[in-house]
């Protein structure tokens, strides 16, 4: 995968108010770091260059799964980006084996029982009470992926296996409803639908909590987001996550955040795993075929 980056930045110095232009063939772009995750490797690309009124500048984005665009950032320090680049992934078709070779599993709730028993006694035998200590930091990540593969893998499933939930996510979700496909198409490969709904399923960034509870609702007629006894702590959760992930435990400011004390993290795993044993005991007992 490469990174497109078109046009000219134009960045304002905070002090003089004095408007530099970046032109894009000052950016170099490489593969700076990644993170293994649920459905393969989460690639983060950078450019960073050296201005000699701005200071350092970067560019970043990251790409998870495969082929999708995450997230994207511009750090310009405490100037401010008038106008940015044009830029992000430049797409290429992929085959539809490349797509498919993810399996997934039966059993997404015992999975993720499992992830929050080991990583509970991970904190327990070895995290610290500051709130700045790396392990403790990983295990709060790890707990949030592990909500998102849960996501991810319950509502595939679910949903390969309704043919009245996949057909609802094609009614209903936009970009599935404008997919057009001519009958020798489908006559020359007959899972066509399937592939592409999956393709849609395994597109989707699963901490997106309103996204996700749209295709629950319409595929399975549950709203997540009612079960949830604190909204506003998984939101933020979420949010921490990415400062951890893509920041090293630092907010967009460079002010590094010393919230995850033990106490913290623990009390955050304890909320995303009854958050998930409402969604599973919800999804469980729905009327396949019916809402």
């Amino acid at each position: 995968m490469e990174v497109y980056c078109k046009g000219t930045a134009h960045i304002r110095h905070k002090t003089t108010g004095e408007i530099y232009d970046i032109e894009n063939d000052e950016l170099d772009w490489d593969a700076v770091g990644g993170d293994e995750r649920q459905m393969g490797p989460e690639v983060h690309y950078e450019a960073t260059i050296e201005h000699p009124e701005l200071g350092g500048l970067t560019w970043g984005l990251w790409e998870y799964p495969v082929g999708i665009e995450n997230c994207r950032e511009t750090n310009v320090g405490p100037h401010e980006v008038i106008e940015d680049f044009d830029y992000g992934l430049e797409h290429s078709e992929l085959e539809p084996d490349e797509w498919l070779d993810y399996t997934v599993p039966d059993n997404p709730f015992t999975i993720f029982m499992d992830s929050y028993h080991h990583t509970g006694d991970l904190l327990a035998d070895h995290g610290k009470d500051a709130g700045g200590y790396l392990l403790n930091r990983m295990v709060f990540s790890h707990q949030v992926t592990a909500l998102e593969a849960y996501l991810g893998d319950t509502l595939m499933k679910e949903v390969i296996a309704d043919t009245g939930a996949m057909q609802r996510l094609i009614d209903q979700d936009d970009d599935l409803a404008k997919e057009k496909f001519t009958l020798a198409e489908i006559s020359k490969e007959p899972g066509l639908v399937e592939r592409k709904v999956r393709e849609h399923l395994r597109s989707i960034l699963y901490h997106n909590l309103a996204k996700v509870e749209f295709l629950y609702n319409i595929a399975l007629g549950v709203r997540i987001l009612t079960l949830a006894s604190d909204k506003k702590s998984l939101f933020k959760a979420v949010l921490l996550r990415h400062d951890c992930v893509h920041r090293n435990g630092f907010d967009k400011d460079g002010n590094e955040l010393k919230v995850f004390t033990k106490t913290f993290v623990q009390n955050t795993a304890d909320l995303i795993k009854a958050f998930v044993e409402d969604i599973e005991k919800a999804v469980q007992a729905r009327s396949p075929g019916e809402l």
